[in-house]
């Protein structure tokens, strides 16, 4: 005997086993249990392992095409809208770190929407799927990510609507259009597809105005050729049918068909020949009807629209009822009826027709039980209509939502208004205060004009005497440095004789000091750049600014050259050869590219 264990019962029948068997039985068996566990671990790991892989390429997608191919790979083959929780729960952790390396955003939010997706599928209606989706909004939110915070609104909203929580579905719809409306329609990529699921919406609650609205702008975003054009084609026409406006509705069913024809889209031929069928069903016109019905059932039937094609049975049975073809009506409500009992979607307001019309046939048939029979579960089924979809709720909270909305605009603009009010009133006493100021400005113009005239002169003559005494100074200064120069030369001469004589150490030390006194060090130099940059202002800004190049001692023989110091003046100043002087102009030209350093200072003056 062999058992799997895979659970607890299996270790129940383990020890049942051991009880009956002995030692040697309970031995085996336990051998075959570890066998069997070992095996059934390897394979979960197995196929965890290899769903954590299935979204390693995603690394080398563009960030554009990524949340694309995510969605397609969680959907696909690979299925893992079907593995158990922990196999699906551990992939996406592996697509979540792989957005966080990338530090993309918008994939990070799109893990959430896939979890709540995965619980959606797995368990309907759950607190899971609403606290995913939830994190999508609050992280786009909080990372500012204004498309993907209405995007995620709206799915919110397709969720509830999905369970028919339609007061919650409409109040995120509202929420995700205002964020759509701030973003731009025209920059929403499928914004279409998200108007068209909104009016949809709005179609099934029986709010036709807004259904419409929401449908024509999807229109203004949806390529011609593509099939939901035709939908939402057709859906207006319905909101149009809806209310008995059956022109404006046989306009769009014929709008509708013309493009299905061009398409060959045979199914959606089926069903807007139905519908046209529906106008005349609606007006009375049986004769008329009766082939676009009999096309459109026929053909939702042959593709497997099982809803649709009830529709279109039903009117049907109810041509055949008011015409008095008794049982061919009751044949197809036998019919339509096994069609209901195997349907696996929600159909309630295809029953309550579908009792409706049993009811009525009983009745024509002076069946009076059966009809009051079928009328109450006609009433029971209407009446469930009408608290599922929550219509009264769902004004509320359309209502409540553009009443707060308008009060937050009225109080805007009220604000607004207080503003404006107290600016005008601001201007209005600046402007007098103006005329007046004005006014004392113009009587005391020409005096003031007066004492400027004689401030300005006095303030030039100032500048200009300060001029001369700057370059005074500065002439001072330059004739200091050749005189200077001429003790440098000596202090050399007498070093160098003192030097050939085999003189004392001592004394050839202190003239090299001396000589290093009266070189040209940071702080005499930084002295010398004030009263330079006085009689030639812009002189260093401007050399800096074209010749960012240059190095501090270019800039200082520039200056130098600028004084008129020759070589050999600039050399004993500055403490190096008449070569390196030289060396250092040479350098000069070719970074500057102008022949002479002499031409390089005049035009650097100038400027």
């Amino acid at each position: 005997m062999v058992y799997i264990f895979k659970s607890v019962d299996g270790l129940k029948r383990l020890f049942a086993s051991l009880k009956r068997g002995g030692c040697i039985t309970g031995i085996m068996l336990c051998i075959v249990f570890v066998m069997n566990s070992y095996a059934a671990l390897s394979q979960s790991a197995d196929t965890i392992q290899k769903n954590e892989n299935i979204f390693g390429q995603i690394k080398r997608i563009p960030q554009k095409d990524r949340i694309t191919v995510a969605t397609g790979l969680y959907k696909s083959k690979f299925s893992l809208r079907k593995a158990s929780a922990v196999v699906a729960m551990t992939s996406l952790d592996r697509l979540d770190s792989i957005a966080r390396s990338l530090h993309d955003k918008p994939l990070e939010c799109a893990v959430f929407e896939l979890r709540a997706d995965y619980y959606s599928v797995n368990r309907g209606f759950n607190p899971l799927s609403i606290t995913y989706y939830q994190r999508a909004i609050d992280f786009s939110k909080a990372n500012n990510l204004l498309f993907e915070t209405g995007l995620y609104l709206h799915k919110m909203g397709l969720y509830y609507n999905t369970f028919k929580h339609n007061a919650l579905a409409c109040r995120y719809f509202l929420q995700s259009q205002d964020i759509f409306n701030q973003v731009g329609y025209d920059k929403i990529p499928g914004i279409s597809v998200y108007l068209s699921q909104v009016g949809d919406f709005y179609y099934r609650l029986g709010d036709y105005e807004i259904a419409r609205k929401n449908l024509e702008t999807a229109l203004r975003y949806i390529s011609e050729y593509k099939r939901d054009r035709i939908n939402i084609i057709n859906t207006i026409a319905l909101t149009y049918r809806s209310h008995r406006q059956f022109p404006e509705a046989l306009n769009y069913f014929n709008q509708a068909l013309l493009l299905a024809t061009a398409t060959r889209d045979t199914v959606w031929i089926g069903i807007v020949d139905g519908n046209i069928g529906s106008v005349y069903f609606l007006k009375n016109q049986y004769q008329t009807a009766l082939p676009y019905i009999e096309t459109d059932y026929n053909t939702s039937i042959k593709y497997g629209e099982i809803q649709n094609g009830l529709i279109a049975l039903l009117r049907l049975i109810k041509i055949n009822i008011d015409t008095k073809n008794f049982d061919r009506a009751d044949q197809q409500l036998k019919t339509a009826e096994s069609y209901l009992r195997a349907s696996k979607t929600d159909v309630l307001d295809i029953w309550a027709d579908f009792y409706d019309l049993k009811s009525q046939l009983y009745e024509k048939q002076g069946l009076a039980t059966e009809s009051i029979i079928y009328r109450k579960k006609y009433e029971q089924d209407k009446d469930s209509l009408t608290k599922r979809d929550n219509l009264a709720s769902v004004e509320r909270v359309k209502l409540q939502y553009e009443i707060d909305k308008h009060n937050a605009q009225v109080n805007q603009l009220e604000a607004d208004s207080r503003v404006q009010s107290v600016e005008i009133k601001a201007a209005a006493a600046i402007l007098c205060m103006l005329f007046v100021i004005s006014f004392l400005a113009y009587y005391n113009q020409r005096q003031k004009n007066k004492k400027d005239k004689a401030l300005l002169m006095a303030e030039k003559r100032v500048v200009d005497e300060e001029l001369k005494s700057a370059a005074a100074a500065l002439n001072n200064f330059t004739e200091n440095l050749r005189q200077k120069n001429i003790l440098i030369e000596n202090f050399k001469t007498e070093i160098e004789r003192l030097r050939a004589q085999f003189a004392n150490i001592a004394d050839v030390s202190n003239l090299e000091a001396l000589l290093e006194v009266h070189l040209m060090t940071d702080e005499s130099w930084n002295t010398f750049k004030k009263l330079f940059s006085k009689v030639y202002p812009g002189f260093f800004i401007n050399l800096s600014n074209k010749f960012p190049q240059l190095s501090t001692a270019d800039t200082r023989i520039l200056a130098l050259t600028k004084l008129g110091l020759n070589n050999a003046e600039m050399a004993n100043m500055l403490g190096v050869t008449v070569d390196a002087v030289q060396k250092a102009k040479q350098r000069m030209r070719k970074k500057v590219g102008i022949d002479a350093v002499s031409d390089l200072g005049s035009d650097i003056s100038a400027n």
